[in-house]
């Protein structure tokens, strides 16, 4: 398109640069179009989506527990099937060597960029079932509510994803803006234990390679507040069992000239942690990234909203570590917590023994530049530098004992988009901030795939996510299909904006 504007110097340049903003406002008012029509296509299907949350929902697909495989293949085989009627092709069970992963993409889109979608199907267990209202997989649908174990995490967060492909694929005849890919996992309740064996795989890498990746699992503020999750924390987790004799022992013969396995271990656990609620470990903040000044300023420190919610929960003081607020406590600094610890006698009544051996698990959140690895080396040298060399110090490994934390820019593409989706959605400022949790994939997609993520999911801080009485309100499964569904079209313009801006240098 060329037109000369008469009368100016350089009218020929001008004209060009008149005629781009208008292709792209024509460009912006299609895609607009096309967006808006998806979103209708969505909005009348509302109680067909909530059905179908419902009857996921009522599949039993706990990962952690072996009587539960059928159900785990169950969902699996339902949630491929649901991706093929969305108009998404390829479908295929993965096998990782234990619960399978659902593939599935839409690869129509030259030139395009390629987006992976990562959710999960797997959930918690469900106990303590007394605690819960309704029997957990027979979801109900009541006062706005979807309610049932995996309902928020993350069975809400699967299917919308597939919905909004769903919704742009029907109304604009079988045409997606960008390549998409999804990766639908079974472990990631048990830490993702294959994931990184699976994606090491050179063939598997390159099925899933892509440039950016979002994940529908992880959270908003609330129902109306949005946010960019910037960063995850990552876990070192350590299990113990020390002995101090080959059995139990009389206490009023022996007590008092034995070791007592439970008194040495809780001495050892007890030195962990310093006065000020620092962790006692040589060596374990030598990596530690600080905040700069610049993430500070764009980061919001919810620790008014973090407080509230754990007062909520009973929690009537804030011990830990000196110096930091609530937030930079849950998100930014590294942890050490007793999980677990055990021995002795533990049936009514008394029972007059000096225990021969104790147990405790332990459970270190990271964040950035800190290795599990390294973590779990320090803890153990330290723990075998304290012991008394009277006691045997064994250490137990897990299947999910260890996860990379996961730390991105915010001023990286996929938190730029993240941010344009979100506040288009909600109407609202989408705050930066950063998040306690881990997601063991994210890291791995990195590493990888060498792809970023971003965390793009729903839960809401008072879903009872892990615990009795599961929840997802309606209102914000709806909100989270509109956001998928705007995704497509800001990844598109995203990098067309990017792609115009380079050429013109």
């Amino acid at each position: 398109m060329r037109v000369k504007v008469r009368g100016s110097e350089g009218g020929w340049m001008k004209a060009a640069v008149v005629a781009a903003l208008m292709v792209g406002c024509l460009a912006s008012v299609v895609e607009g179009g096309v967006v808006e029509e998806a979103i209708a296509f969505a909005e009348g299907r509302k109680e067909k989506y909530v059905k179908e949350l419902i009857d996921l929902v009522n599949i039993p697909s706990i990962s952690t527990l072996p009587e539960h495989e059928g159900d785990m293949r169950r969902a699996a085989d339902w949630v491929s099937k649901r991706c093929g009627e969305a108009g998404l092709e390829n479908m295929e069970v993965m096998e990782t060597g234990a619960q399978p992963i659902v593939y599935c993409d839409h690869m129509h889109a030259p030139g395009a960029p390629t987006v992976l979608v990562y959710a999960h199907y797997d959930v918690q267990p469900a106990d303590p079932f007394e605690l819960w209202d309704h029997e957990p997989f027979e979801a109900r649908h009541r006062n706005g509510r979807i309610e049932g174990r995996g309902a928020s995490d993350d069975k809400s967060g699967v299917l919308l994803s597939i919905q909004a492909a769903e919704a742009v694929l029907k109304t604009t005849g079988g045409k997606l803006p960008i390549n998409v890919k999804y990766l639908l996992e079974g472990q990631e309740e048990i830490g993702s234990p294959n994931l990184e064996a699976f994606l090491s795989d050179k063939k598997n890498a390159d099925k899933f390679s892509a440039d950016l990746c979002f994940s529908a699992d992880g959270g908003q503020l609330s129902e109306k507040q949005p946010r960019v999750i910037t960063s995850l924390r990552g876990l070192a987790a350590v299990e113990v069992n020390l002995k101090t004799a080959n059995s139990d022992l009389h206490s009023g013969t022996f007590g008092g000239a034995a070791p007592n396995a439970l008194h040495v271990l809780t001495e050892m656990v007890a030195s962990l942690h310093n006065p000020d609620g620092s962790v006692n470990i040589p060596g374990f903040y030598d990596d530690v990234q600080i905040m700069s000044e610049e993430e500070k300023a764009n980061t919001e420190f919810p620790d008014a909203f973090l407080e509230a919610g754990m007062r909520a929960d009973g929690i009537r003081g804030f011990p830990g570590e000196e110096g930091f607020g609530p937030f930079e406590r849950t998100a930014v600094r590294p942890t050490l917590e007793i999980t677990g610890m055990w021995g002795g006698f533990q049936g009514d009544g008394v029972k007059t023994i000096v225990p021969k051996e104790a147990n405790v698990k332990i459970a270190c959140r990271l964040v950035a530049n800190q290795h599990a690895e390294k973590i779990q080396k320090l803890v153990r040298q330290h723990l075998k530098n304290i012991c008394p060399d009277y006691a045997d110090l064994t250490f137990i490994g897990g299947s999910f004992d260890k996860a990379q934390p996961y730390a991105v820019a915010f001023d990286a593409p996929s938190s730029i988009i993240t941010k344009a989706v979100l506040e288009k959605t909600f109407g609202e400022t989408a705050y930066f901030t950063k998040m306690g949790g881990t997601i063991p994939g994210m890291n791995l997609f990195r590493q990888k795939l060498n792809a970023e993520s971003a965390l793009l999911g729903f839960s809401e801080p008072d879903n009872q996510l892990h615990a009795p009485n599961e929840f997802m309100r309606e209102s914000i499964y709806h909100k989270g299909r509109e956001v998928y569904i705007r995704l497509f079209q800001e990844v598109a313009d995203h990098f067309q904006r990017d792609a115009t801006a380079k050429s013109e240098l």
